[in-house]
């Protein structure tokens, strides 16, 4: 909203708002004092009309009483049967314009006269208005009752009717007496039968049809006042407001433009007019102020963009450090290493590992659960292979692909020796972590597998100008994964290549021939000898004998060919 629309609102409401809040609030307690008025009116209508319906009740009581003591009423009770009764109860029936029959019933209550023919020799199961006691002129006992079943529509004939108003006569839980929420309503019971409600309910428009017209003229002419008083205010926001406005307009222009030779023309001798020389003034020294300013600036900008760009470059050299390994990260940031396609054929270890069974092992765990568990795992060992100086290439979910020899090389041989006591120590940690696992409830112990191999592979950047990743390639890279998929869980196998370069120095008995997919030839496996196999693995050495007996490997068959070679040389 404009300065000038809200000058305008503010005088407006000042003007109006008085009058509005005195007229609602007289018109709040005008109303209330009607609505109290209305109910008294109607609680007197209310009195009257069941004044009238009481006189007649009190007149069919009256009438009953006094027809229960003729003599013919004892004589058809006594079952002489004479017609002078029904004609007595027809002829009352009609003189009250009754909307309902009289009933003379013996004591069994068998119907003995009525003014409904039809009913005469019938058990009574009607509605009960009145009952009269018929009494026996000799005994002056009960010998039978005078019944009425009065229908209420004999009393509905004689209520008034009004457009405006309704009356409404029913028992006191019928949903005859419920009302329009709008509606004003009374009620009164009657005292001749207090199981009857008497309501009056009239329209609450047509009740308050005299207020809601002045209320209408009133909105009418608070809509004309407020149209003259706005008009009016609106002369008066002009008067204040033009200069205040032609001051904003240029101080939005100058921030817009950052142009202070603008200035503002306002010949007025009053607050507005100082104020517009003092903007006037301050313009000057802001223009003084700027190009002072703007110059030395220039030279601060320099610096500081300069220092901006070593941030930037170093905060993205720390964050690129976390997707390289760091023998990568260091020869690119050091220029060892150029980020080009390119690649050479380098003699490497090469380590693949993952859990076993890790589908089935996780299957039941919540989501959260094993993303703590997985990065857990993953961060142990990537500090156990950094420690090592191992190249990690990749993670390939819970499976972890490491190599040795490339971009830094301690020699084919020491390499294959790291790669192997890497694994050695993944293996120990796996058993430490279990048990940490187990503690924290993971019931099903984690375990894995490590199959490693050396051989000679490509090793670059593989894939795009724009977009390029640091791995090596070759069947070495195969065998290295099928080696580690025919590993038993907690074991490290590797192949006869790399267990040439390290059994001077590295324990390790043959395992177990496989011939991979995708390859021809048959491959010699090799188990590393970890903490707990020592103990179980059985060797002999002497002059003609070189003996190796791993009972986790050995079978029936292996056991009868030993005692055969043994009792041939027995």
């Amino acid at each position: 909203m404009s300065f000038r629309a809200k000058a305008i609102a503010i005088v407006t409401v000042l003007s109006v708002a008085p009058y509005i809040i005195t007229v609602l609030l007289l018109g709040n307690v005008y109303r209330n004092e009607m609505r109290a008025r209305i109910f008294e009116d109607l609680e007197y209508q209310l009195q009257n009309v069941a004044s009238q319906i009481d006189s007649q009740l009190e007149v069919l009581e009256k009438d009953m009483r006094f027809m229960s003591t003729l003599d013919v009423m004892n004589d058809v009770l006594s079952r002489d049967l004479d017609k002078r009764i029904t004609e007595v109860l027809i002829a009352k029936k009609s003189d009250l314009k009754l909307d309902g029959d009289f009933f003379v019933l013996d004591e069994t209550r068998e119907v003995i006269a009525s003014s409904s023919v039809q009913a005469i020799g019938e058990q009574y199961a009607g509605n009960v208005f009145y009952e009269v006691p018929v009494m026996s002129s000799l005994t002056g006992s009960a010998v039978g009752a005078l019944v009425v079943d009065y229908d209420l529509s004999t009393l509905q004939r004689t209520l008034p009717v009004s457009q405006h108003q309704q009356y409404s006569l029913a028992p006191e839980d019928s949903r005859d007496l419920e009302t329009a929420s709008d509606d004003l309503s009374a009620q009164v019971t009657l005292n001749r039968r207090p199981d009857l409600v008497l309501q009056l309910t009239r329209s609450q428009d047509f009740a308050f049809a005299l207020l809601d017209n002045l209320q209408r003229f009133f909105f009418v002419g608070l809509i004309i006042g407020i149209g003259v008083i706005g008009f009016v205010a609106y002369l008066i926001a002009n008067y204040l407001v033009n200069p205040i406005l032609v001051l904003s307009r240029t101080a939005e222009l100058i921030t817009r433009t950052e142009d202070y030779s603008q200035r503002v023309d306002i010949e007025r001798n009053d607050e507005i007019g100082t104020l517009a020389k003092t903007f006037n003034m301050m313009l000057a020294g802001m223009e003084r102020l700027v190009a002072r300013v703007q110059e030395e600036g220039e030279n601060k900008l320099k610096l500081v963009q300069e220092k901006n760009r070593a941030e930037m470059l170093q905060s993205l050299s720390t964050k690129l450090s976390k997707y390289l390994s760091p023998q990568v990260y260091e020869s690119i940031f050091s220029g060892e290493k150029d980020v080009t396609l390119s690649s050479s054929r380098k003699k490497l270890t090469i380590f693949f590992s993952d859990i076993v069974n890790f589908t089935d092992t996780t299957d039941q765990m919540e989501s959260e659960d094993l993303t703590s568990l997985l990065n857990e795992y993953l961060s142990e060992m990537t500090d156990i292979a950094l420690r090592y100086g191992a190249t990690i290439d990749k993670y390939i979910g819970d499976a972890v692909m490491i190599f040795f020899g490339d971009p830094k090389s301690h020699g084919v041989t020491e390499d294959a020796v790291l790669c192997i006591q890497m694994a050695v120590a993944m293996q120990s940690r796996m058993a430490e972590l279990r048990e940490h696992w187990r503690r924290q409830g993971f019931t099903r112990p984690l375990s894995i597998r490590v199959g490693i191999h050396t051989g000679y592979c490509t090793v670059g950047n593989f894939g795009t100008e724009s977009r390029m990743d640091y791995t090596i390639l070759g069947s070495p890279v195969n065998l290295a994964s099928r080696i580690e998929s025919s590993a038993e869980p907690g074991t490290v196998y590797i192949s006869e290549e790399t267990y040439l370069l390290v059994k001077d120095q590295i324990r390790c008995v043959a395992a177990r021939t496989i011939t991979p997919k995708g390859f021809s030839k048959e491959v010699q496996l090799y188990r590393v000898l970890v903490d707990q196999d020592e103990g179980q693995i059985t060797t002999l050495e002497a002059p003609g004998v070189s003996l190796t007996i791993d009972p986790s490997q050995i079978d029936k068959q292996a056991i009868a060919d030993l005692r055969d070679k043994l009792s041939k040389l027995l």
